[in-house]
């Protein structure tokens, strides 16, 4: 064996002295330690000291050891009562709750978090602690050891609409747990999930309690997956819970297994007394009169089952509902009028609301609003509201029971405002209007705010135009564009995104984008952007040429409309005269001169800052099936711009050009130069003439320079020179300042031959 191996034998020993030959030999039959010949184990000074310390605490406490309890609580059992709040279920109940061990001990109740509303330990006078663990449940802090009876009380929301209802309630973990759900004839048909219902039995009610109470007694099997499920026929709303006294011979909640005592008669039904206040809105409208009438009823001394209407003569009623109630209500014609049936007695107050509807057609003369007479009220008084449609006008022609209101003061159902209103005050009433139809007349539903129109050609013809109509729409379903013959349509976007491009059948020429409407957002439309590229092929530039492109027309009016040409370079461009202006016309412009915006001036700076793209947050519908890809049209050339205002639907326009090349432009300007020369030069001669007194000579001098300088003014019109003015002016103070010395020595020589 090695010299470090002693250690390991020592422990050995002592574990052998301890615990007994046999038993050591029954520790190494259960733990199935195998032999092992010639083998040696090295442990240090810390494990062995370690070993020793195990021992001597096992020898010391061995026996407690072996006879503790594998846990340290029991939770027996638990009896709960079940009570129905204002749209909470209330749990109430006591816990049995047996603790093992001395010392601190958490038991834990419950196997999720619930709203605890008290916990309280029989006998003690402090409150019960209760400890929050590491999974979120609640646990109970309890120190001595022994049986314990827990009083706890929490609270389960529920949907306090009336139906049927299904509520996951958390359990103490209890190996027998027992439940008594205690209800009025509010509630029926209970039932659970996790649970037996022993019984259902009845229960003296305790005082100022209205009604039978009854006890469904549950036996909980399963507490983890405890649901509890019935069906309320009332709305769970300023319910409060019920006090029933336990039966005869019953211990904790949920031991009721006395028998039953005798009830005393119920006392005889007291008569319902009830005010009614109606708030009735006529809507009048081309197809029919449309009625919704709202009535609210105050009850005293007993609840209401049911409502007795008058009839309603012409009137058909549609639907009639109860607050607090999602099913309608369930309408019966009588012979005394109608009779509307409640799910449940109403106590306090009920809001009925009734659709009433009949037919018009554009044929009533008149109508009258609703009578609305309920059987049975002490009081009944209302307002009531006439809404006319835009093409219908109307005028009260009877006003009986009561008188015109303020329309701004009269409370309609939904917030409507009337534009005729009327009270009343006592019953049977009578209000009619007379009524006028008109002819509808159309209005603009859609127009484009702005409209620019980008083309960009090459100089052998081949032609691309991005046009793109800032619009607002509240009813077009399409934007019908008119594109020039021979053009190939290459995509459309809304907003940058692209969409479809439809085609009419019997005009191949109109393209179709569908357009957005804003239905969820009324009021004035947000503006969007429609924009459609196309190509076409046009003839070459060439030198003299009358060059002309028509524009795509829509048929929504436009406001503004401007339009940008990129021309082929090293050619003259001249526009002709249109609905169109030419603002601008700026020559050999580079990709770099029009990334960097060089050539634009403040106001087409200011200009496309309007073309941001605005959401309008409908077009997925739009976007479906085969879409176009997008490029950017490079812009190089000579750039001119457009501009005009007022287009009508379908209303066109076409930029006409006239081309020559800037040789030409160059010639001219020298041939002007040259007669502008010519033009003083016969001017200085003139008055040369005058001065050697040949006055015939100077007239035929000036008139020459005259024509000279008209010929070169006409041909402008017809061929624009570009800037040979100043030369003009150069020249001609040059011939006037030779002219005027010429004057001056005709007048010297005048004066020595008077001499």
């Amino acid at each position: 064996m090695s010299p470090r191996a002693w250690p390991a034998l020592l422990a050995a020993l002592l574990a052998t002295a301890a615990t007994g030959p046999a038993a050591a030999q029954r520790g190494r039959a259960e733990d199935g330690l195998p032999e092992v010949d010639g083998a040696s184990v090295e442990l240090s000074w810390a494990e062995v000291r370690a070993l020793i310390e195990q021992l001597t605490l096992f020898r010391a406490q061995g026996d407690d050891v072996r006879n503790r309890p594998p846990v340290d609580a029991l939770v027996h059992s638990a009896a709960l009562r079940l009570t129905l709040g204002d749209g909470v279920l209330l749990v109430d109940g006591t816990v049995a709750v047996e603790v093992l061990r001395e010392g601190w001990t958490v038991v834990p109740l419950f196997d999720r978090p619930v709203a605890l509303r008290s916990v309280a330990v029989a006998g003690e006078e402090e409150a019960a602690r209760v400890a929050t663990r590491e999974d979120g449940t609640p646990g109970l802090l309890l120190r001595a050891a022994g049986m314990h009876r827990i009083a706890v009380s929490y609270a389960v929301a529920v949907d306090p609409k009336m139906g049927p209802k299904s509520v996951a309630l958390a359990m103490p973990l209890a190996a027998a747990v027992e439940a008594t759900f205690v209800v009025d004839a509010r509630v029926e048909d209970v039932s659970a999930r996790g649970a037996v219902l022993v019984r259902s039995s009845q229960a003296r009610p305790a005082p100022g309690v209205e009604g039978p109470v009854t006890q469904h007694l549950l036996a909980v099997h399963a507490p983890r997956d405890f649901v509890l499920q019935f069906v309320a026929r009332r709305p769970l709303t300023g319910v409060q819970p019920i006090a029933a006294e336990p039966e005869a011979g019953a211990g904790e909640p949920g031991e009721t297994t006395g028998p039953l005592e005798a009830l005393p008669p119920p006392p005889p039904p007291k008569p319902a007394r009830y005010r009614s206040s109606a708030a009735i809105d006529v809507a009048v409208e081309p197809a029919a009169v449309r009625a919704t009438v709202l009535l609210v009823l105050t009850i005293h001394d007993a609840p209401l089952e049911e409502l007795e209407l008058d009839p309603l003569p012409d009137w058909e009623l549609v639907k009639a509902t109860l607050e607090g109630s999602d099913e309608p209500l369930r309408v019966e014609p009588s012979a005394e009028g109608l009779t509307v049936r409640f799910p449940y007695p109403v106590e306090e107050q009920a809001r009925v609301t009734l659709l009433l509807e009949r037919p018009n057609e554009r044929k009533l003369e008149r109508v009258e609003a609703p009578a609305l007479v309920v059987h049975g009220a002490y009081r009944q008084e209302g307002e009531l509201g006439f809404r006319l449609d835009s093409t219908i006008e109307g005028n009260a022609d009877r006003v009986e029971g009561g008188g015109v209101a303020d329309p701004a003061e009269v409370r309609l159902p939904g917030g409507v405002v009337a534009q005729f209103a009327f009270r009343f005050h006592k019953v049977p009433y009578a209000v009619g209007m007379a009524l006028r139809y008109h002819e509808p007349r159309a209005v603009l539903t859609a127009a484009v705010e702005r409209a620019l129109i980008r083309v960009v050609a090459t100089a052998d013809g081949k032609t691309v135009v991005d046009a793109a109509w800032r619009m607002l729409n509240s009813r077009h379903s399409y934007l019908a564009v008119t594109l020039p013959a021979g053009v190939e349509p290459w995509g459309a976007f809304i907003d940058g995104r692209p969409v479809q491009i439809g085609q009419r059948t019997d005009r191949p020429q109109v393209a179709l984008i569908a357009l957005p409407r804003p239905e969820q957002s009324p009021g004035i439309p947000e503006p969007f952007t429609v924009e459609l590229i196309y190509y076409a092929k046009r003839a070459r530039f060439d030198d003299f040429l009358d060059w002309s492109l028509p524009l795509p027309r829509v048929d929504v009016p436009v406001a503004v409309l401007d339009v940008e040409t990129w021309l082929p370079p090293d050619i003259n461009y001249q526009a002709a005269d249109g609905p169109l202006q030419l603002v601008a016309m700026v020559a050999e412009l580079t990709v770099d001169d029009w990334r960097d915006g060089k050539y634009r001036d403040k106001a087409v700076q200011a200009k496309s800052g309007e073309w941001e793209n605005a959401k309008l947050g409908n077009l997925e519908e739009l976007a479906r099936g085969t879409l176009a890809a997008r490029f950017e049209l490079p812009r190089e050339g000579t750039l001119l711009s457009w501009h005009g205002v007022i287009f009508d639907a379908d209303e066109g326009a076409t930029l006409e050009l006239s081309t020559r090349p800037s040789w030409f432009d160059e010639l001219a300007w020298w041939v002007a130069a040259v007669l502008f020369v010519l033009a003083g030069a016969l001017l200085a001669l003139a008055l040369g003439a005058w001065a050697g007194g040949r006055g015939r000579r100077g007239v035929l001098l000036l008139v020459g320079a005259a024509l000279t300088a008209g010929a070169v003014v006409a041909g402008s019109f017809f061929v624009p020179v570009p800037g040979p003015y100043p030369a003009f002016v150069g020249f001609a103070v040059t011939g006037m300042a030779v002219g005027a010395t010429n004057l001056f020595r005709w007048i010297a020589a005048r004066r020595r031959a008077a001499a």
